[in-house]
C-alpha cells in the first residue's frame, strides 16, 4: 500500500479488488451490484435489489445505492465527454468516516422516500 493510513489502504484495497479488501458480505453484495449498474445497466434486472435485500439493506439504502451509482456515473461521463481533467488529490479521504456501508448502520433519514400523492391531491386540467 503506498499510505500508511488505514482507511486510505482500505480504500485502495476496495479499489483494486474490492472481492478481496476484507469487506462483509453485504458490502460486497453492494459493490457488485454498483458494478453491474455501471458496467451492463439494461441487465441490471429485480434479482439484483432481491440480493441486496437479502444481504440485509433495506430499501431506502437500495434507492441510495442506485443514486449514487447513477450521480458518479453521471458525473464521470459528463467530465469524459467535455474532456475535463479532475485532481486525483481532492481530499475524499476524510470523507471516508462518514460512509453509511463502513459500519452497518441504520438507513440514514434522508433516504426515506416521499409517499405518492393521492389521486384526490392532483390537480386537474379539465
Amino acid at each position: 500500500m503506498h499510505n500508511a493510513d488505514p482507511d486510505s489502504q482500505l480504500a485502495e484495497q476496495v479499489g483494486d479488488d474490492y472481492h478481496n479488501a476484507n469487506l462483509t458480505h453485504k458490502q460486497v453484495a453492494m459493490l457488485e451490484f454498483a458494478e453491474s449498474l455501471t458496467l451492463d445497466p439494461g441487465n441490471t434486472k429485480g434479482a439484483y435489489v432481491e440480493e441486496l435485500k437479502n444481504v440485509g439493506w433495506a430499501d431506502a439504502d437500495i434507492v441510495d445505492i442506485v443514486h449514487i451509482t447513477c450521480l458518479f456515473n453521471y458525473m464521470d461521463r459528463l467530465a469524459d465527454g467535455l474532456g475535463a481533467e479532475l485532481d486525483s488529490d481532492r481530499g475524499w479521504e476524510s470523507m471516508f468516516e462518514k460512509l453509511s456501508f463502513k459500519d452497518d448502520s441504520t438507513a440514514k433519514e434522508f433516504a426515506k422516500i416521499a409517499k405518492a400523492p393521492s389521486p384526490q391531491a392532483t390537480v386537474s386540467g379539465d
